[in-house]
């Protein structure tokens, strides 16, 4: 540790550590939980933070031998250690916790311990070591359980597990689990340049900081006759940098598992500092007020050393590889940018499950306003009780994700184009049978300020111009089909102003509760990012220069009712054709497109 990271811990220390207040060996969270079982109590008592609590203070030498062993003996009691329990070595959560809610626990208990023991083994008194080896050896066997047959599309997940095996196998002396994490990081490498990412956590700000913790981990307990696999594991998190870079301190626009509804600019994330960029940010932003965030100081201590950042052009775009053909594609102007996803979502089930899916922390359409806010596309669902929304906020969603009551779903999917500033995108759901009195897609914005004006466009068609002071977003509804409709048809872009956020909605459905039941429904978005467009004068006569083509037709190979015919949209600047999508219905409910 030198002496800026010991610095930066004494100072978390200080500001929230040494407040943490410890009960019984556990740090008590002052809130419920975040899994099923802890959330059912007022005051959880967290075995992440507490490792935490007890790796730092015993980095620092704050902590005294008896009081801290007793820490321990507490995060043991919260592992499971019956050889023939098909959880052995994994980890309750919280103390209040009678059986795995997250099997993530493992990992993210054990990984400030492992830490500790890879980095500053010197600090761990010697009475400690007997309790922390047992606890990493039923570690060892989970992680060796999990990898077996690893969840590849879930990156954060099993790579961190894969990284824990191969550094308790380093501090332990266990060859046989060193060779099975070096399996499968073989395993996982050739799968992520071979096909991607999964469902995509390398473009979530978030989970990049979490992966390229577990890959620093790895390739710290790599011996070195692997050097290999260790120069793979380097350019996969040199990757991971140049993309962080490329966004230069701005929301990722796309993002995949983002926890942004409120459409915050710019994040704060300890990840900026790492990729080189220089933020104004603090350890407790950075952290989020967490110990066990700050293991990254130490990870990173040399990257958090330097500034290496330099200017990027503008403008600039970049396409990234997410999963087999899906992309992210983004586009980055003087004054913002525009994101999109080419299919959405990227790999099949991973949508909305009752108790997981991704779709309520994803933002596959979005954009961002320097100055202002990120908006974005949103579903909305009125079940007659309760607003469902995708995305949503963390603790309006965890526990209860979906977007419908039902535990029957629409298969729900999102196909784009993009070209620079422009972007074409149809949403569609089929087979829906769900009960609700509202059915909408939205674009939303927040904390909404500027000018909202309509404009027709070259062949008549309506344009929305969202006014900001250096830039106009310009929106116009493609062909849809709502409910009771059977062919496509224009849709009205209804616009909603509630306190300080926009809506533009499009109503698939509104009136007394009933079961939706169709074989499709499908909205379209046409939008632009005007770049440094400062006037309304300015906006409207771009949107005179715009023209839609749209043409729903049949192709004469395969037999097509109207909801699912070809569909073919075409957007032009006078006589420029900015870009253009075409979607197949019939291929995208057979996961061909």
């Amino acid at each position: 540790m030198n002496i800026q990271t010991e610095r930066v811990w004494r100072e978390m220390w200080e500001q929230f550590g040494c407040k943490l207040k410890v009960e019984d060996g556990l740090v008590n969270s002052g809130k419920p939980g975040h899994t099923a079982e802890g959330s059912q109590v007022q005051e959880a008592h967290d075995g992440r933070a507490t490792a935490a609590y007890y790796a730092i203070g015993m980095a620092l030498g704050i902590l005294e031998e008896e009081q801290s062993l007793q820490i321990l003996q507490s995060l043991a009691e919260l592992q499971f250690t019956d050889k023939l329990s098909p959880h052995y070595g994994a980890f309750r959560w919280y103390g209040e916790e009678t059986r795995v809610n997250d099997s993530n626990a493992a990992f993210f208990i054990l990984m400030p311990l492992v830490v500790l023991r890879l980095y500053m083994e010197e600090q761990v008194p010697v009475a400690h070591r007997e309790l922390l080896d047992q606890m990493m050896d039923h570690g060892a066997a989970w992680f060796e359980h999990e990898l077996k047959e690893p969840i590849l599309y879930y990156s954060n997940k099993i790579v961190s597990d894969g990284a824990l095996l191969l550094a308790i196998s380093k501090i332990r002396n266990l060859p046989h689990h060193y060779q099975a994490g070096i399996a499968f990081f073989e395993q996982w490498t050739n799968y992520t340049h071979r096909r991607g990412w999964g469902w995509g956590e390398n473009i979530s700000l978030l989970y990049i900081l979490i992966i390229m913790n577990a890959l620093r981990i790895s390739n710290v307990s790599l011996h070195e006759e692997n050097a290999e696999l260790k120069e793979k594991i380097g350019t996969i998190m040199n990757g991971l940098l140049d993309y962080v870079r490329f966004h230069d301190g701005y929301e990722f626009v796309p993002s995949i598992r983002s926890y942004n509804v409120q459409g915050k600019l710019q994040p704060i994330s300890l990840m900026w500092r790492i990729a080189g960029i220089e933020m104004p940010s603090s350890i407790e932003a950075e952290t989020g007020g967490e110990l066990w965030y700050g293991l990254s100081y130490l990870l990173f201590e040399e990257e958090l050393q330097l500034v290496t950042f330099s200017k990027l052009p503008l403008p600039r775009r970049r396409s990234e590889r997410i999963m087999d053909s899906s992309h992210a594609h983004t586009w980055v102007g003087e004054t913002g940018r525009i994101g999109s996803i080419n299919r959405f979502p990227v790999i099949a089930g991973s949508y909305q499950w009752p108790t997981w899916g991704l779709a309520w922390q994803s933002y596959p359409v979005s954009l961002a306003v320097s100055g202002h806010q990120v908006s974005y596309l949103r579903w909305y669902a009125h079940d007659g009780e309760r607003e469902r929304i995708h995305p949503a906020a963390m603790q309006q969603a965890y526990l209860s994700p979906a977007l419908f009551r039902e535990s029957w779903y629409p298969d729900t999917q999102l196909r784009s184009v993009q070209q620079d500033q422009a972007v074409l995108v149809v949403r569609s759901m089929s087979r829906i049978h769900n009960e609700v009195d509202e059915l909408a897609d939205e674009w939303v914005v927040h904390r909404w300020t500027g000018e909202l004006h309509t404009a027709a466009g070259s062949d008549g068609r309506e344009w929305t111009i969202l006014q900001y002071p250096q830039s106009a977003v310009l929106i116009a509804p493609l062909l849809g089909i709502a409910h009771g409709d059977l062919a496509r048809q224009l849709p009205t872009l209804h616009s909603d102003v509630d306190g300080d956020t926009l809506r533009l909605r499009q109503v698939l459905y509104a009136g007394k509760l009933q079961m939706l039941q169709q074989p499709r429904l499908e909205t379209g978005w046409a939008i632009y990012y005007a770049d440094g467009i400062s006037s309304l004068s300015e906006a409207t006569a771009l949107a005179a220069r715009l023209r839609l083509e749209e043409a729903s037709y049949r192709d004469g190979e395969v037999p097509r009712e109207s909801y699912m015919e070809m569909r073919r949209a075409t957007l032009f600047e006078g006589d420029t054709k900015l870009t253009e999508l075409i979607v197949d219905p019939h291929k995208i409910e057979s996961g061909e497109a």
